[in-house]
């Protein structure tokens, strides 16, 4: 790929990327790149940057993809987390991994959002785009109902913890613990997962991404409190005969990583997905 600019973007709650930071910048420089540095990754503009390079963890990487999809900006992870699943190398290999990316011996994953509207009973909608998922429960340790449709047809309503519901990039994180499958992120599903099921009949269910999920909370107790998360970053309140619509997002966020970081040697290497 051809980069004459590229943005910065650090976790400053970590301690090594204030460090880490200053190397990979001066290791740009060197190769004659322009460093744009971004105290949010909001503040970068369509056609400022060739590359968006992400220091920290994959909750880094998920504010970054949801921020720069819009653009049509690639995003290159570096690790400075724990898994660091979405990182395209490991932070001690950045100045091999970015030259990969320079000599354009990289591997491109278009790696699709999802997008939730919340319906009130005003009338008033407000829409929001996750990478990982949507996680739809309560705040009180009991089961709750929730009625849904798909694309007009009555689904059977879940009775559990709640559900959630993930794009293939986010079959790897919570719904995978839950018990989901594995998807390839360039597979076009929404994932459905329930959240301890309350019955032996509940398993996941994979639907196309192109139809709508609708999602109605049974509110049965008086102050019960029920949300919905955002890739686990941002929750929002979901009151009394409030519905949430599912669907594919109009964005997809293009993460690149190097030959060495393909999606099934990170399975093994991060999750010993096929260990014996």
């Amino acid at each position: 790929m051809q980069l004459n600019t590229a943005a910065l973007f650090f976790n400053k709650e970590k301690a090594i990327t204030t460090s880490l930071v200053e190397q990979v910048a001066s290791f740009l420089h060197k190769q004659g790149v322009k460093v744009l540095p971004l105290d949010t990754p909001e503040m970068l503009q369509k056609g400022e940057a060739d590359l968006l390079i992400c220091l920290g963890g994959d909750g880094t990487l998920l504010r970054c993809a949801r921020a720069i999809a819009p653009l049509d900006v690639p995003l290159f992870g570096i690790n400075c987390g724990t898994l660091g699943f979405l990182a395209a190398c490991e932070k001690e290999d950045f100045q091999t991994a970015l030259l990969q990316v320079l000599k354009g011996d990289i591997i491109t994953y278009p790696r699709a959002l999802a997008r939730a509207v919340v319906h009130t009973p005003q009338g008033k909608e407000q829409s929001y785009d996750a990478l990982n998922d949507y996680v739809l429960r309560t705040l009180q340790p009991r089961a709750f109902t929730i009625e849904a449709t798909f694309n007009g047809h009555e689904l059977p309503a879940f009775f559990g913890d709640g559900v959630i519901i993930s794009t293939p990039t986010g079959s790897t994180a919570y719904s995978l613990a839950a018990g989901g499958p594995i998807v390839t992120p360039g597979t076009d599903v929404l994932l459905v997962t329930p959240i301890c099921p309350h019955s032996l009949h509940e398993r996941p269910l994979v639907l196309p991404a192109g139809g709508e999920l609708v999602l109605r909370p049974d509110f049965k107790n008086i102050g019960q409190q029920i949300l919905l998360s955002q890739d686990g970053q941002t929750n929002i309140t979901i009151t009394q005969g409030t519905y949430i619509t599912f669907s594919r997002s109009p964005f997809s966020a293009r993460f690149i990583t190097v030959a060495t970081h393909d999606f099934f040697t990170m399975l093994h290497r991060k999750l010993n997905w096929g260990a014996r």
